[in-house]
């Protein structure tokens, strides 16, 4: 047998997929892969405007407000996280296939002194995630321009 014809029986195309006895497929599997890990890769940028410090985060499609958590702790740290539980049922011939996968992202940022973080604002738009922390200075003037 030569070597080329011997590397060639060892090819994924020619064996069975070894988990196939568990019922599961390689697109069910990929699909729950690419779903969790695009969540958990999720990217927050921030950038520092004249008005504000902006946040923000392009999150995967079907994310739901309630799975994302905007909130100030200890004073001065904005902390953005995000938890998705995916859970696919089958039920077939004497068989009962049961997927479940998790993702989380974090980020915690710390503010600088000149952050008004009474005034965070966060908003959810088209899958994109945006909070804005206002500058004390801003805000100042903003309440420094309405008429009393």
């Amino acid at each position: 047998m030569s070597l080329v014809r011997f590397l060639d029986t060892l090819t994924f195309d020619t064996w069975k997929n070894p988990f196939s006895i568990f019922g599961t497929t390689a697109a069910a599997d990929a699909w729950l892969a690419s779903d969790t890990t695009a969540f958990a890769d999720t990217y927050i940028e921030s950038r520092d405007t004249a008005g504000a410090y902006v946040f923000s985060a392009a999150l995967p499609p079907g994310v739901k407000k309630e799975e994302v958590k905007v909130e100030v702790d200890e004073g001065n740290v904005l902390v953005i996280t995000g938890e998705r539980s995916v859970r696919r049922e089958q039920r077939g011939d004497g068989c009962h296939h049961v997927e479940r996968s998790c993702a989380t992202f974090f980020g915690r940022f710390h503010l600088p002194e000149d952050a008004a973080v009474d005034g965070v604002r966060a908003a959810m738009d088209g899958g994109m995630l945006t909070v804005t922390v206002p500058k004390a200075a801003a805000e100042k003037a903003i309440t420094d321009a309405r008429p009393s």
